[in-house]
């Protein structure tokens, strides 16, 4: 198991111990010319906080990190460059820096849930929703574009979806669920107490239930049926707007709706070019 697949599983870290996984893994190569003291001054953290990281992703101390970090810098292709993903551009910048650090944060964003998006998660997931007689998408804020974007997208292949946007609508929803259906919360965080609320519904129709959100998501919503982690460089609130994690999102369902279609291709493509008599533009 490489270091980043350690991370990657690692349930049981603190947003400090999942920051310094994080910074370890920007470092790279440069990780090996780092004392323990000299990590813990560049990352604001201690030396106690490192090897307690350490020990948690099953290593038996620093030493065995840099090892790990050799490893996998050996067998890396070229890495992309790294850009602050709650600050990508700075005062003065010109269009053409925004511009090369915005495709930067979209490159690393997108390759770093790439790591985090377990195949078998991915599958379950899409075998959930292939299966469910209607789909209802919970979620909220900025993540309702991407959302209403998935449930186009599964009406596209015959699939019924709904994406409630009010807290009263998704109670009704959760409530008229049931085992046939299948429930997608998109959270970043999984600190909102509504989707607790709705889980809690869901749990008690015996609907299944998807999550597409960070690790510290995962942390706060247990025991679902399916985890789609997404990219948690974001900070919550020391940042300039949502660019990560709504790149991280839509790359995750867009997934997800592929792995869907691929399930039952002919039928679902049959269903598509039916329906494009109705839905083609009109020329007159």
């Amino acid at each position: 198991m490489t270091i980043e697949e350690r991370i990657a599983q690692a349930e049981n870290l603190t947003p400090t111990e999942l920051q310094l996984a994080h910074a370890v893994l920007d470092l790279g190569a440069r990780l090996g010319s780092y004392t323990l003291e000299e990590l813990a001054r560049a990352t604001s953290t201690s030396k106690a906080s490192i090897q307690r990281l350490c020990k948690k992703l099953g290593l038996s101390g620093f030493k065995a990190l840099k090892l790990e970090m050799g490893k996998i810098q050996a067998t890396r292709p070229d890495p992309i460059a790294t850009v602050d993903v709650n600050f990508p551009f700075a005062p003065g910048d010109a269009q053409r820096t925004i511009v090369a650090n915005m495709s930067t944060l979209y490159e690393t964003t997108v390759a770093d849930t790439v790591k985090l998006l377990e195949p078998s998660e991915l599958e379950r997931a899409a075998r959930l929703v292939s299966q469910a007689k209607s789909v209802e998408i919970y979620t909220g804020s900025h993540n309702v574009y991407p959302a209403q974007m998935f449930e186009e997208r599964l009406l596209s292949a015959g699939k019924r979806a709904v994406c409630p946007l009010s807290g009263e609508r998704m109670s009704r929803l959760a409530l008229a669920s049931d085992k046939t259906h299948a429930a997608i919360i998109i959270s970043y965080s999984g600190l909102q107490a509504s989707y607790r609320r709705i889980i809690s519904v869901l749990r008690e129709q015996g609907t299944p239930i998807i999550l597409v959100g960070s690790q510290r998501a995962r942390r706060a919503l247990p025991s679902l049926d399916a985890y789609l982690m997404v990219s948690d460089r974001e900070s919550l609130q020391h940042r300039i707007t949502q660019f990560a994690s709504h790149i991280a999102v839509q790359f995750v369902l867009d997934s997800l709706f592929c792995c869907v279609f691929a399930r039952d291709y002919r039928k679902n493509m049959a269903f598509l070019q039916r329906s494009l008599p109705y839905t083609a533009l009109r020329t007159r």
